[in-house]
Order: C-alpha cells, then structure tokens, then sequence
C-alpha cells in the first residue's frame, strides 16, 4: 500500500491545525477507500501514531461521523459526511450532472479523471473518479498545486486576463517557500495565451516524472467559483493519445452539460474568489 504521508508534509505549515488537518486527511482517505478500514491501516497510511489515530477515530465515533465494527475492528463513515455538503452544490456533487461527466470521461479515456478549483495561490482537487486499474496514484482527492507551476492551475489562470494574473504571480513569488524558484512571468503570460487559443494545456513530467495531465476550463455554470477539469495518465500516453483525450473532454462537456469550455472570464472573477 502506498503511504502518502500526509500528516507530515503538513506539519511543516505552521497556519495548519494539527488536529484537525489529521481528521480531514482521516475522511479523505475513507473516501479514496470507500470501504472499512482499521486503525493499522490508517496510521501506516496517513504515517500518524497508532495511539493518536485509535484517539481520533473513537472521537469521530462519538461525535457521529464513524460507525465502529467491534467484531471486524474496523471503522466506516456514516450518513452524516455527505449530508454535510449536500445542501451546497447537488449538481456537483452525488450523482449530478458534473458526476456524470467525470465518469463519462473517465470510462472513454480509461483513466484518472480530476475536478479543481482555485483555492487562494493553489489549485485544489476536489472530485477525483479513479479507474479500478491506473498506474497514477499521486491524485488524490484534496490535492493542492501551485497555481504558477502546475497544468490545471494554468488552465485556472487562463480564465483572468493579463493583469489579475500578473498580480496574483507576483504574490505568489513574494511568499514562495525557501528553495522554490520563481514563476517567470513573462514567460507564463506567453504560454497562458497559447492555452487560451488552444482551449486546454498539456503537460507531461511536470509535477511527478513519468505522469502528465491534460486540463481544460470547465463551463461556470455552477457558482462563482472557476474550475478545470484534467485527464491524468503516464506522459507516454499523454504525448501519443492527446487529441483523442481532449476530443473526448469536449464532447463529454456538451453532451453532458450543452456548452463548450468558456472563454477567459473579466478580472472582477478573480477578486470575488481570492
């Protein structure tokens, strides 16, 4: 079983809650699983102590969000996680037009198929439809990438124009962790104009060597909120089926929702969600 280990690369962010970023991963991870799980597999898995994770899963007992099996020692999610969202959004949630799209493209092109969102400087996961054999195991629901230097977070800038992007870019080098280079971007500007004529961006060994994802806006049809939706797969896929991915993209998006990916919105829809 891969051990993602996400407790410890939050640790280092001193803005994040313990606690609460290891109930959040805890729920995420049921959702990747969708099945019963054990304290063991838990902690090997988010990398957290058995005692502090046997802790944390009575207390999500008690407060009604787990359901303990005593005869199996295992533990599942009751009915009151996905009320909790249900009221926002049903369209893009359960079984919605938007979740019909994603499976949609996913069944056709056989592979990991992602929603995001702009969330502050990063780009954000927030559905992920996972085929029953893929070889990309680093997209997980919650996943956040930087907005300067990740596919779907160019296909979320392409929707501003020119001067909201320089602006966001900037504060973005500003508070850059130490090491990490800056976004140039001048550079970022020139390609961002060849996604919007394009429509959608490729990029193959940019995140994770060896896997590449092809992203496309996706219509703004739901709230304020922009997003974009990718296709994920091993760069030699990427490279050698990319029209007939992105193809598949498009028709999916009108059959299922009757429009086209959007052009670049106004600047006024990047205050509104910062």
């Amino acid at each position: 079983m891969e051990h993602r280990q996400r407790s410890t690369r939050c640790a280092g962010d001193s803005h994040i809650v313990k606690s609460v970023a290891r109930t959040c991963e805890t729920l995420v991870f049921f959702d990747e699983m969708r099945r019963p799980l054990t304290v063991v597999e838990i902690s090997r898995h988010l990398g957290y102590p058995q005692s502090s994770t046997s802790a944390l899963l009575k207390s999500l007992v008690k407060l009604g969000f787990l359901a303990h099996d005593a005869r199996r020692k295992s533990y599942f999610p009751t009915e009151q996680v996905p009320l909790l969202g249900s009221w926002m959004n049903p369209d893009l949630f359960g079984e919605g037009a938007v979740q019909k799209l994603l499976k949609a493209i996913s069944r056709r092109t056989r592979h990991v198929v992602l929603l995001a969102t702009k969330n502050g400087d990063e780009a954000q996961y927030i559905q992920v439809i996972r085929p029953r054999k893929s070889s990309i195991h680093h997209v997980a629901l919650g996943t956040r990438r930087p907005l300067g230097n990740s596919g779907v977070g160019r296909v979320l800038m392409s929707r501003f124009d020119d001067e909201d992007v320089c602006r966001l870019l900037r504060k973005v080098n500003a508070y850059r962790e130490p090491g990490t280079p800056p976004v140039d971007v001048k550079a970022f500007l020139a390609s961002l104009a060849e996604t919007r004529a394009k429509g959608y961006y490729r990029s193959t060994d940019q995140v994770v060597k060896g896997a590449g994802l092809i992203s496309m806006p996706f219509p703004n049809h739901l709230d304020s909120r922009i997003f974009a939706v990718g296709v994920a797969a091993p760069s030699e896929v990427i490279l050698r089926a990319e029209a007939e991915i992105v193809a598949i993209m498009r028709e999916e998006i009108m059959a299922h929702l009757g429009t086209q990916a959007p052009q670049p919105k106004a600047s006024h829809a990047l205050r509104a969600v910062s």
